[in-house]
């Protein structure tokens, strides 16, 4: 079997694996879902701005964050049961499987954005469906780029629990405060230091948000430099992720532990 047959295969298994467990899907989706009608509906009422507008494309790259991180969870869960050790005995690189885990990761999180987006099409107009398609390939790296960060995470804890899912909390955390998912830039901008409004500003979640915001709801044209800044931030993700978890995997199989 060549390598690229084992590396789709594991994704494939890693990818069904996310589905299976029903019990997540049902949280990730009543989650998003209550964003969408209970927190944008309320604060419609109270904000200056349309924010149901505003804040059902940062759900659903909310829903994409979510998905994504979770693939951290799937590693640290096979380093801990061995599922990983299988794998490296399997005709497949360190490399490939570092491969195969962020390609599954950021399907699994595509394929749940995209069911938050036609949900959220019950109120979109048509052409709104041409602008989603464009995107999807810009949302798939950014997946595989938070992807990337979970791995890291596992890469780190991957011995102790309690350690990775308080790490996966904190950065989690950081991601969405230090963003305009919540807020508009310029409020960010009145409260927060200038450097810590740059980071907001240029945060891959923030840049998702807003091209959603921008060639959906708005139906603004499709601008080239916004897709190519989510483009740059989400593949550095992918590389600081991929690294590391190469990292870890490597020291495992020279020392026989993480």
């Amino acid at each position: 079997m060549s390598e690229l047959r084992v590396i789709f295969a594991i994704a494939r298994s890693d990818f069904s694996y996310f589905f299976r467990t029903k019990w997540l899907m049902a949280v990730l989706l009543s989650l998003s879902l209550s964003d969408m009608l209970v927190v944008a509906l309320v604060y419609k009422r109270i904000m200056s701005i349309d924010y149901f507008k505003y804040f059902v494309p940062a759900s659903i790259i909310m829903g994409l964050f979510a998905a994504s991180m979770d693939v951290g969870r799937r590693i640290w869960l096979a380093l801990r049961e061995g599922v990983i050790q299988y794998e490296l005995s399997l005709p497949i690189s360190t490399k490939g499987l570092v491969a195969a885990y962020l390609i599954a990761g950021g399907a699994a999180a595509l394929v749940y954005a995209s069911a938050l987006m036609a949900i959220a099409f019950l109120v979109l107009p048509a052409h709104a469906i041409w602008s989603a398609i464009i995107l999807l390939p810009f949302l798939f790296i950014l997946a595989i780029g938070l992807s990337g960060i979970a791995a890291t995470l596992a890469a780190i804890a991957s011995t102790h629990g309690e350690f990775f899912f308080a790490f996966q909390n904190i950065v989690q955390t950081l991601m969405l405060v230090l963003s305009t998912v919540y807020y508009p830039v310029h409020v960010i901008q009145a409260y927060l230091p200038q450097p810590l409004a740059e980071v907001a500003t240029y945060n891959p979640l923030s840049l998702a948000s807003k091209a959603l915001r921008n060639y959906t709801f708005d139906g603004l044209p499709v601008e080239p430099g916004l897709l190519g800044n989510i483009l740059v931030t989400s593949v550095l993700f992918a590389v600081i992720g991929a690294v590391s978890y190469y990292w870890a995997l490597h020291r495992f199989q020279v020392k026989g532990k993480i």
